[in-house]
């Protein structure tokens, strides 16, 4: 198993760091990919289409089986990096992808996914981003929906708001590579939940702020792996939740497992029909 490194920074290097910031920083586009020949084009044209000139595409593909390879050739004269062997899961190749990583900032474009207009970059990075700034989020817009009613996620967290849910996407954050540097990368213990798992672990440090932007940074596919595997994803959340949360909140997690299981039960099986449409059409209504 893969040992997640910690690395204490320095506050003294931190706070070097305006001498040699840019108002136009390199951002490391990392897409992770594996038999994705059938969405990868899609995905490279959104980074490509960006309106921000600064960026380095690192391609993390995980020895896929198809065409993926072959639909990558076009993009050739825009990667800087590609990488193509097996890896232990997702997030194994996601922090193969940071390692290579030349940008001051990190976004994840994995497969699949795409920004949601061709300006994200140019609108979140187009002004000085505060030296102690490790971390900008901002929303998601789903698509793929089961019912059609497609909806916008995303608002300011805290700490908090992870004691009950997974409040931030990673399709909707950009990391300065130094908080790689210092929290360590994603564990592989986890197959589904390492992304929350990291959150966490960055807004209990007290070094990196935070940033919110209220705009639409991607697409997000509401049907990904985590949805048609809550359970498991959950299961992990408990077992790293016994590790940072207070036990009062640790222990209601672990007794409302029940409950969350019957809520995905009934989901499953009413999923189609009109209940199941009105009901979803109540909870995400603006």
């Amino acid at each position: 198993m893969r040992t997640v490194k910690y690395v204490r920074l320095s506050v003294i290097r931190l706070y070097l760091l305006p001498c040699r910031m840019q108002t136009q920083p390199l951002i490391s586009i990392i897409t992770v990919c594996y038999n994705a020949a059938d969405c990868i084009t899609e995905t490279l044209q959104s980074a490509c289409n960006q309106s921000y000139p600064k960026i380095e595409l690192i391609i993390v593909d995980g020895g896929s089986k198809d065409n993926t390879l072959e639909c990558l050739k076009p993009f050739a004269d825009r990667i800087a990096t590609l990488i193509s062997e097996k890896d232990d899961g997702i997030y194994d190749a996601m922090n193969k992808g940071v390692n290579r990583a030349n940008g001051e900032w990190i976004y994840f474009l994995n497969a699949g996914d795409r920004f949601y207009n061709n300006h994200v970059l140019e609108n979140v990075f187009g002004a000085p981003i505060p030296p102690t700034c490790g971390l900008i989020y901002g929303k998601v817009q789903t698509i793929n929906e089961p019912t059609g009613v497609n909806y916008t996620a995303g608002g300011p967290v805290s700490l908090h708001d992870f004691y009950s849910r997974y409040p931030i996407n990673h399709q909707a954050t950009f990391t300065r590579k130094l908080v790689f540097d210092s929290l360590g990368g994603y564990s592989t213990r986890y197959r589904l939940a390492a992304d929350t798992e990291w959150f966490i672990r960055f807004f209990k440090q007290n070094t990196f702020t935070a940033q919110f932007t209220d705009s639409i940074i991607s697409f997000y596919d509401i049907q990904g792996a985590s949805y048609h595997k809550r359970m498991q994803g959950y299961r992990e959340y408990l077992q790293f939740s016994s590790e940072y949360f207070p036990v009062g909140i640790t222990l209601k997690n672990y007794l409302l497992y029940p409950v969350l299981w019957t809520k995905v039960k009934l989901i499953r099986m009413l999923t189609g029909t009109s209940l199941f449409a009105w009901y979803r059409k109540k909870k995400f209504a603006h």
